[in-house]
């Protein structure tokens, strides 16, 4: 898919009456300075924020806690600190690329990322400009942010297929590709990938997800806010008439004023109800949306291969649909407690059981892909229970049990643990070890790809298997292993 190359808009605020110098000694913790709004700026985010209340109390408010519910979304580092970022490039000559990155170090919490960097998405001050030439294949760690400070922190890691963000003590950041204004500014025209993370302001994060060419933030007072790409209403807001800079916004801090734009902050759509249940959190696909509210799961954006989770064919639902398991719509899915999105379908863990829909061209929910390509509604994938996390992406379903074993389903060798030709599975299936002996154990997290998976263990190291193209796999090699290998350079 191409995204378009619109240029970008850069509205000047003017510069703050302070300087930062490489020789000025900095706070220890209090590392980034985001100044608040002008006024006028301020008594309209207000005035929104008010109304978005005003319409709670009401039953008409966004995905936010009701009246009697608590508003607050406790932040801190319950997010995923292992994730990886995939898609199917829009250049052919570049092919498919994946990249990884994981939160390592103990109290530093420093990142550390690998694989393709066509478009400066490792954060390693690099790019690649459309080529492989940037790839990295061992873990490096990103050092500092687009300003110089250290870049350590971070309680959450979400990336996409050609953009990552981070969040640290409410403070989300990202890089990578400009072209959709996923970075919450202006899509850029220039070909200047960011290459190093860049905060963006205003937001009270508590937790980050990272689409195709979109980002969705879950706020701290229990709203959402999406930015970046719309097409096909995945921002789940109404943009007829937007100004450039209107989705959240880069300020000045430490006097660095490029690209600052102004506008107002502006929250999803609403979900109708006497109370609006609490977000929880958020995902995002490749053209589509979700939040966990309550513990029901609503979707918008695409349905045109059931990412809704519910009959029908639209092209870009604007308002959150309340995902169903049966095709009568008689049924929510409740029970929820974490949600993954990839591509073009979603997963939930529901009383220790994954629950999938969208998509099933290779297998990816569970089922037979020749009997069942696309499903408009959730339903159990057979044989799998006792789950405690998910990872989802492009075509590949992953989980981990309670005994700590990895098991995937769906395409490619990314989810064939022994050693077969590629080829797609519905049948969830164990990971073998290193070299096919045994199986992958102590596994606390697992990140798929479009074509490998990547786990990290309780002792801290990380595991990939599949394509190695890129450098994907970690192990300072572009050679390809159905078997998992130990990614190399992770403190």
């Amino acid at each position: 898919m191409r995204w378009g190359r619109a240029l970008g808009i850069v509205v000047a605020l003017g510069a703050f009456a302070f300087v930062a110098c490489d020789d000025i000694e900095r706070d220890p913790t209090t590392r980034y300075y985001i100044p608040p709004p002008p006024d006028a700026e301020s008594d309209a985010r207000v005035a929104v924020d008010a109304a978005s209340d005003a319409d709670a109390d009401a039953g008409e408010g966004g995905l936010d806690a009701g009246p009697d519910a608590d508003a607050s979304v406790e932040a801190g580092p319950t997010g995923p600190l292992l994730a990886t970022g995939s898609g199917f490039h829009p250049d052919a000559d570049v092919g498919n690329g994946d990249h990884t990155c994981v939160v390592a170090g103990g109290d530093a919490a420093g990142v550390w990322c690998w694989g393709a960097n066509d478009h400066g998405q490792l954060g390693l001050g690099t790019s690649g400009d459309g080529t492989f030439a940037a790839d990295v294949a061992t873990a490096t760690r990103i050092g500092v942010d687009e300003t110089g400070l250290p870049f350590d922190g971070v309680e959450e890691l979400a990336l996409g297929p050609w953009h990552s963000c981070a969040r640290r003590e409410g403070v989300v950041f990202c890089w990578g590709q400009r072209y959709s204004g996923a970075q919450a500014e202006p899509p850029s025209a220039l070909g200047s990938d960011r290459a190093r993370p860049r905060a963006i302001g205003n937001l009270d994060a508590a937790r980050v997800a990272a689409g195709g060419p979109h980002t969705c933030v879950l706020k701290t007072n229990g709203r959402h806010v999406c930015f970046g790409h719309s097409t096909f209403n995945e921002l789940g807001r109404a943009v007829t008439g937007d100004d450039a800079c209107a989705a959240p916004i880069f300020y000045d801090y430490h006097a660095v004023a490029e690209h600052t734009c102004s506008g107002t902050l502006l929250e999803a759509s609403p979900v109708p109800g006497a109370s609006p249940p609490k977000t929880r959190a958020v995902a995002a696909g490749e053209v589509h949306s979700c939040a966990l509210a309550g513990d029901r799961v609503y979707c918008w954006g695409t349905n045109l291969g059931a990412e809704l989770g519910r009959p029908g064919d639209q092209s870009g639902e604007l308002v959150p649909q309340e995902v169903v398991t049966d095709p009568d719509l008689l049924t929510p899915l409740d029970d929820v407690t974490a949600i993954a999105s990839g591509g073009k379908h979603t997963c939930a863990l529901r009383q220790g059981a994954v629950w999938c829909w969208g998509t099933n061209d290779a297998g990816q929910l569970g089922v037979a892909a020749d009997a069942t390509p696309r499903r408009a509604f959730a339903a159990a994938v057979a044989g799998l229970a006792t789950v405690t996390s998910l990872g989802v992406a492009e075509h590949v379903s992953c989980a981990v049990r309670a005994d700590k074993t990895a098991w995937c389903w769906g395409s490619d060798v990314a989810s064939l643990p022994d050693g077969g030709p590629i080829t797609s599975t519905p049948t969830p299936t164990q990971i073998k070890g290193p070299g096919g002996v045994g199986f992958l154990t102590d596994v606390v997290a697992v990140a798929p790809g479009l074509r490998h998976v990547c786990a990290r263990k309780g002792d801290g190291s990380v595991w990939c298997w599949g394509k190695n193209d890129r450098g994907q796999l970690g192990d300072g090699t572009t050679v390809d292993s159905p078997f998992p290998v130990e990614v190399t350079g992770l403190p």
